[in-house]
């Protein structure tokens, strides 16, 4: 089996992989702009009332610190799940020289690494600053829905609970996808317990917020998390973290010629990709079901702002509302893949 497949031109099959995860989004967001500069009938809406609430304009929604705060534990999760993952079903190792592990720079790591924290911090400060410290702890340990809804302890988990399974899944169908499809196969990596460890923290934090019924049949619970999925997680989140990473590992952990046979049999290969496509099909298709059998109007002009919009219109806004979430993720997965690499690829040289 060749270590590396080709596609046009000769190019490896992995840097089209990388630069569709990376276009995507862009192309989304683009569009997502141009179709509110047509709704609202302006060329620049910086400073143009565009959330749901009826009072933040587009530059207030793209730095949205007082939300970000309320997503902040859900996504460092993601950020350890999609990263033990890409170790899980991994790339072969080759036998490097023994400068490689000394390629990844350290002052990346340093600097993606105070991108995380630097991002954190002042989400706090801004948030604490604006709002106070009582408000700020509401909306990190998951009571807020929205603004304009009663704090309810879990409740911002549970708006969450069902797409947050879908983006997990939906993350483990394209990694093992690009595997199969770029690789042919995967091996087992050394710090794929972070995927364990994500999922274990995922399903005590479930827990301990509790469960309801809200996220399976309450009308704003369905709508959100069926906006979350199509709206910001799969399209952007998912892809730009994906993008990152084989990016990085393009850069930093070529296998070479000498690359190891991959232990994954072409045989079960479909399998894999079964049983984390059943779950995103399965979530998704639930929830459009129900949300299709929702009065829409109706539950849109519950929403101070949202009155007179289309289902486009909830969904154009939204890409953006989420862009310290799309920040704090790929800072985040950069972060942590370059720091485990480094360790793994220096302790590798040393056992040699």
């Amino acid at each position: 089996m060749k270590s590396v497949q080709t596609g046009l031109l000769g190019k490896p099959i992995k840097s089209y992989f990388m630069i569709l995860c990376f276009s995507l989004p862009v192309i989304l967001l683009i569009g997502a702009y141009l179709y509110m500069t047509v709704s609202y009938q302006k060329l620049s809406l910086f400073n143009t009332v565009v959330h749901e609430n009826g009072k933040y304009t587009l530059l207030e929604v793209i730095f949205y610190f007082r939300h970000f705060s309320w997503e902040m534990p859900g996504k460092a999760i993601y950020s350890l799940f999609i990263v033990g993952l890409f170790y899980y079903y991994g790339n072969a190792s080759a036998k490097r020289e023994k400068h490689k592990g000394g390629n990844i720079p350290g002052s990346r790591i340093l600097i993606s690494g105070i991108s995380v924290a630097g991002i954190l911090i002042i989400t706090v400060l801004i948030t604490v600053y604006k709002f106070g410290i009582i408000e700020t702890l509401h909306g990190m340990l998951q009571y807020r829905t929205s603004e304009i809804k009663p704090v309810s302890f879990g409740s911002h988990w549970r708006n969450h609970f069902l797409s947050n399974i879908v983006l997990f899944s939906a993350s483990a169908f394209l990694i093992c996808l690009y595997r199969i499809v770029c690789c042919g196969g995967w091996v087992k990596r050394k710090y794929a317990g972070l995927y364990f460890i994500a999922g274990g923290l995922f399903i005590l934090l479930s827990i301990a917020f509790g469960f309801s019924a809200d996220s399976f049949k309450t009308p704003s619970y369905l709508g959100h998390q069926l906006r979350e999925i199509f709206g910001s997680d799969i399209p952007i989140t998912m892809l730009l973290s994906a993008g990152t990473l084989i990016c990085l590992e393009l850069r930093y952990d070529r296998a070479g010629k000498a690359a190891a046979t991959y232990q994954q049999p072409t045989g079960k290969s479909i399998l894999y990709l079964l049983r984390w496509l059943v779950p995103v099909v399965l979530i998704s298709g639930y929830i459009i079901i129900r949300v299709l059998s929702l009065d829409i109007s109706n539950e849109m002009s519950k929403l101070p702002g949202a009155q007179r919009w289309s289902v486009p219109d909830i969904f154009a806004w939204h890409f953006f509302e989420h862009s310290l979430d799309y920040i704090f993720v790929v800072s985040f997965v950069y972060f942590l893949y370059l720091l485990t690499l480094r360790a793994e690829l220096t302790k590798n040289l040393n056992e040699e």
